[in-house]
């Protein structure tokens, strides 16, 4: 192979390799969403959820637009769960009250 092919070969398989990690990532963001009682697709709850990759195999997920009483259940979500983290957390160390 020439070395302008041996770089696109290894250019695309950076590039399958992030979309194979943003793939995963937004399988299991869909499975935790579907917990959540969030269905993806459904452009009333979660409209688009996509695996991406750039071109140097950089990972990333869109999330796309979601209506702002979604976003909230999220944002409460998150907010719980990072309570509940510290809670856990300072009473593990001994400094909760």
């Amino acid at each position: 192979m020439t070395t302008d092919t041996e770089a696109a070969v290894r250019e695309a398989d950076a590039f399958m390799a992030g979309k194979r990690k943003s793939d995963d990532a937004a399988f299991m963001l869909r499975r935790v969403l579907a917990e959540m009682g969030i269905r993806v697709g459904d452009r009333d709850s979660w409209p688009q959820i996509t695996g991406r990759a750039s071109l140097s195999g950089e990972p990333y997920v869109h999330l796309g637009s979601i209506p702002l009483a979604t976003a909230r259940k999220l944002i409460d979500a998150l907010i719980y769960a990072e309570s509940a983290r510290r809670r856990q957390r300072d009473g593990e160390s001994g400094h909760g009250a």
